[in-house]
């Protein structure tokens, strides 16, 4: 009788370490998971991250670009548009006079 009392109160005490080990490693399990959710999060994070460095980069590099072409293009018109340039185009290509004021009548409309 002592024997089966013994082998009971055994299997008691380790039905009971065995539940508590299990809930313990719950918890470690539970643990892991949430560090290894935070740790993806972390990862995506930095992928979205870098991703948003280098179109920012991208983006930094063609507005330097399309600066500098504007500033070429600006450039281009106040070449184009110069009355020295003009004057000589209107003399050599369409034969044209310099005017000469003393000769230009000015209407006067009502």
């Amino acid at each position: 009788m002592r024997k089966a009392k013994a082998s009971t109160l055994n299997s008691n005490l380790s039905g009971r370490e065995l539940k508590k080990d299990i809930g313990i490693a719950r918890r470690y399990l539970k643990f892991l998971l949430l560090l290894s959710f935070v740790a993806l999060a972390m990862v995506y994070y930095s992928y979205m991250n870098f991703k948003l460095d280098k179109e920012i980069t991208t983006l930094s590099l063609k507005k330097q670009y399309l600066v500098a072409e504007n500033f070429k293009l600006k450039q281009e018109i106040t070449t184009l548009s110069s009355p020295k340039r003009i004057d000589k185009i209107a003399k050599s290509k369409f034969k044209m006079k310099p005017v000469k004021y003393k000769e230009v009548k000015f209407l006067e409309m009502k």
